[in-house]
């Protein structure tokens, strides 16, 4: 068979990923198979519209007719017509995808003003949209993609660019590179090009890249084929000597070493700050080049092991593999990642993040590398644990050599060139995976932005569903409304979860100012409850979310009827409290004066609370007691109640032992106990934060206390006792340094449901944890694990906490945290997810090859 593997050629020309596939394919075929294969290349250049429309057409009208098959893996190569095309994606112009700068505009009509980001193009589009060159483009992009409407597209496109009917600032300005346009355009071409129509058989270097918005036509069966790099076979090692003796080291001094491209999205300015946080004495070797080489030598001069190799050539890339001691490799989601498979097959461990992308493909946490998160701290004690226990290291790169074994030409050339004409056959070592629909997206309603987390609901909404995004591979949309006074964003909060913030709406806005003065209490919430009907931005972008939801979800029950009245499918209900008990505590002075205003929104929060109960699927509760008190008001029947708990996000957490706890609190120069207690402006929190002042600061005169979170902002704490301070909002770095360093953490909770999300950051974190037992409700710690006691009992209680002797207090909060990372880890809560029958029910959601399973406990 002749085969011609067609690809652009970049302007100005660079070797990358995409080069080494092109001629690792080209030899493996030439010289180990019987297919003769022609490597074909045009000249891309893609520095403006021009030269970007320039190339697609180029690559259109190309005849390949006298090869058997066309192989294409970039745009704008694949637009070749060939009737065996086969399409191995590598990825499409990101810039105009996934990394479009304005992906909150990205589904509006582009010849409208919404879609255009400067105000300038804003009234350029209202302006000329109508000429007759512009309404015939229109035309053209909501119509049907075909491959017969290149002739006339193109045309249009060259006198758009030609006419003199446009003055140069406005041609510029409305043919801008990336645009609304040219985006518009690409997808269109891309559409036209990808269609099953056009491809015999699709392919992609990575289930990353499948994963990936727009990049695959809706349902194609995609065989994922990851592909080895072009360097040479790695030298196998000598053989171990008979006697039993642990592995030698490399000689000299230990390293790490990686290769990449100096650049932001290679994020070696995050992998220089981890490593410069360890005490390793080992070195951290980079090979590359790239912008950002002055900037990374600058930020890594004061650490004398860190080593700059500049270009290095094959031979010698091998040769530092093979003696490093780890590879830690931490791009932003990566489509693949070449160097993680070179590291692996020469039997190295790779040290990445949990939003690389391709690179999760390869690297289990602990068996094969080390996944963490994307934070300084966290790579510091991976790299940490790879130096101190050599050893395990090296058993490690073992698993991860055999873990790629099977990642070599032959079986990359043979899937590619075979398995696509069989679809019975399958490889598991090669999955097919469906595009468009073959990942589930789920949809969940709130009343309010989780990102960045700063208080207990948004902490358990982002790390929550940023964990069922990435452990049952969903694609998550939040879709919430923002305060008025900010703008509509649509945005990738963490791997797989996107946060689409709708702002309120003017009407929305002057209906909860009204109902906020009537009841004297923040009721952004319970304004939401009809309020949404009146914010068109919102419905539209429900309906549209709605339309490819496999599941919809109901972050507390605010937006129930919304979602009730605009979504087809099963949806579940996800409570965070008894929202009635909630309010009524919140309302009460004015249910006790008899307020109708009070009341009224009462009955409004229990008939949305009871539509939630009834009509959803699946509720979903952080403790078992609110599911009793469903049961009890609402008929919740046990066979659709499940909790998932509270959980701490221990990757944030570090546990800081008595002895490093003293030693912040000398380098903070504290000098007397300090007690800490962290909550929202909620009710119960409120009555916490005055038990606090009004209880414990007055009979505590020598303890320091301090107050955190938006409860802060009530008017109760505008005036506190000399040793209380207010310190309002903190950021999770600001969290961080006060749970490293205060004496205690205070939980006086008298009333609420739920669980108290804040007692797992105290016990993760190493905090001596005074609570009460109402506190502790729905969570199994015990006086092994913290100090507890009644409101009576508190203030002595405190006196003693503070009076046990480091070893003693070190003994609990080791307890603590052991019990935390066993039971209340989001990875744990995802694993009670992940056997659900009821989501296998439905036709529309059999694309998941497992369900969830939660269980009351």
């Amino acid at each position: 068979m002749k085969i011609a593997l067609i690809a652009p050629s970049s302007v100005p020309f660079t070797v990358g990923g995409a080069e080494k596939l092109w001629w690792g394919l080209l030899h493996q075929v030439n010289q180990l198979t019987d297919h003769q294969m022609e490597l074909i290349k045009l000249p891309s250049p893609e520095r403006n519209f021009g030269e970007l429309m320039s190339s697609y057409r180029r690559f259109s009208e190309l005849d390949l007719s006298h090869f058997d098959r066309v192989i294409s893996t970039k745009y704008p190569a694949w637009m070749v017509e060939h009737p065996d095309h086969q399409l191995y994606l590598q990825h499409t112009l990101r810039g105009l995808y996934d990394t479009y700068p304005w992906l909150q505009r990205a589904a509006v009509d582009p010849f409208t003003a919404d879609a255009w980001p400067e105000r300038y193009q804003q009234r350029l589009i209202r302006r000329l949209r109508h000429h007759p060159l512009l309404r015939r483009l229109r035309q053209l992009l909501s119509g049907r993609p075909e491959r017969s409407q290149l002739p006339e597209l193109f045309a249009t496109l060259e006198r758009l660019q030609q006419g003199r009917w446009m003055s140069p600032h406005a041609r510029d300005a409305l043919l801008a590179f990336p645009g609304p346009l040219t985006r518009a355009l690409v997808h269109h071409l891309d559409a036209i090009a990808l269609s099953p129509n056009a491809i015999s058989g699709y392919a992609a270097i990575s289930r990353n890249v499948t994963r990936r918005a727009d990049y695959f036509p809706e349902g194609v069966p995609i065989k994922v084929i990851h592909h080895p790099s072009d360097l040479p076979p790695f030298p196998e090692a000598p053989a171990a000597p008979a006697a039993p003796a642990a592995p030698a080291a490399p000689p000299g001094r230990p390293y790490l070493f990686t290769a990449s491209r100096l650049d932001g999205p290679k994020r070696l300015d995050l992998l220089i700050r981890g490593f410069m946080a360890t005490d390793l004495e080992a070195e951290l070797r980079i090979a590359g080049t790239g912008p950002q080489e002055a900037e990374l030598k600058e930020l890594a001069a004061a650490d004398e092991r860190i080593r700059f190799l500049g270009f290095v050539r094959d031979s010698e890339l091998i040769e530092q593999y093979r003696q490093a001691l780890a590879v830690p490799y931490l791009p932003y989601d990566e489509d693949y990642g070449l160097i993680t498979v070179e590291a692996m097959q020469a039997g190295k461990p790779v040290i990445t993040c949990r939003d690389s992308g391709g690179t999760n493909e390869f690297v289990v946490h602990g068996e094969t590398g080390w996944c963490v998160a994307p934070r300084p701290q966290a790579l510091a004690t991976a790299i940490d644990e790879a130096g101190q226990a050599p050893e395990r290291t090296r058993a490690m790169g073992q698993r991860a050599k055999d873990a790629v074994a099977h990642v070599n030409w032959p079986n990359t050339v043979h899937e590619l060139l075979l398995a696509t004409e069989d679809v019975q056959y399958q490889d598991r070592r090669f999955p097919i995976v469906e595009g468009g629909s073959g990942r589930p997206h789920w949809l969940v309603l709130n009343t309010f932005p989780v990102y960045p987390p700063m208080g207990g609901g948004q902490n358990r909404i982002f790390h929550l569903y940023r964990h069922i995004a990435s452990e049952l591979d969903v694609r998550v949309t939040l879709l919430v409304l923002a305060p008025v006074s900010g703008h509509e964003q649509h945005r990738e909060i963490a791997p797989g979860l996107f946060e689409h913030r709708i702002p309120l709406s003017a009407e929305q806005h002057q209906t909860l100012e009204a109902l906020q003065k009537a009841l004297g209490v923040p009721a952004e919430d319970i304004a939401a409850i009809d309020g949404w009907r009146h914010n068109p931005r919102f419905v539209e972008a429900l309906q549209r979310h709605a339309a490819t939801a496999t599941l919809a979800l109901c972050a507390h029950p605010y937006l129930a009827y919304a979602l009730h009245e605009h979504f087809a499918g099963p949806w579940w209900y996800e409570s965070h409290n008894v929202e009635v008990t909630l309010k009524r505590d919140i309302l009460a002075e004015g249910l006790s004066r008899g307020e109708p205003e009070a009341r009224q929104a009462l009955e409004r929060v229990e008939a949305v609370e009871r539509l939630a109960c009834t009509r959803s699927e699946q509720v979903l509760a952080c403790a078992a007691e609110d599911l009793a008190t469903f049961a009890a008001c609402y008929g919740l029947t046990a066979d659709k109640a499940r909790v998932v708990p509270n959980c701490a996000d221990l990757e944030r957490l570090p546990f800081i032992d008595m002895p490093t706890r003293r030693r912040w609190q000398q380098s903070l120069q504290q000098h007397r106990p300090v007690a800490f207690f962290l909550g929202s402006w909620h009710g119960p929190n409120l009555e916490a934060a005055r038990f606090v002042c009004e209880r414990l600061a007055p009979t505590c005169p020598d303890v320091a206390f301090l107050l955190a979170g938006s409860l802060c902002e009530h008017p109760d704490f505008s005036t506190l006792p000399s040793n209380v301070r207010a310190l309002g909002r903190v950021s999770a770095p600001q969290l961080g340094v006060l749970l490293a360093s205060v004496d205690v953490a205070l939980n006086p909770m008298f009333s609420g449901s739920g669980s108290n999300l804040k007692m797992l950051d105290y016990t993760a974190s190493g905090v001596p944890v005074l609570t009460t037992s109402f506190g502790n409700r729905g969570l199994a710690f015990t006086q092994r694990h913290l100090w507890l006691a009644e409101p009576v009992q508190m203030a002595t209680a405190l006196k003693a906490l503070l009076a046990t002797p480091d070893p003693r207090r070190q003994s609990r909060v080791q307890e603590a945290r052991t019990l935390t990372e066993s039971h209340y880890s989001w990875s744990h809560a995802v694993t009670m997810l992940r056997n659900e029958k009821c989501l296998q029910t439905s036709p529309a959601r059999t694309s998941m090859s497992e369900g969830l399973a939660i269980s009351v406990r």
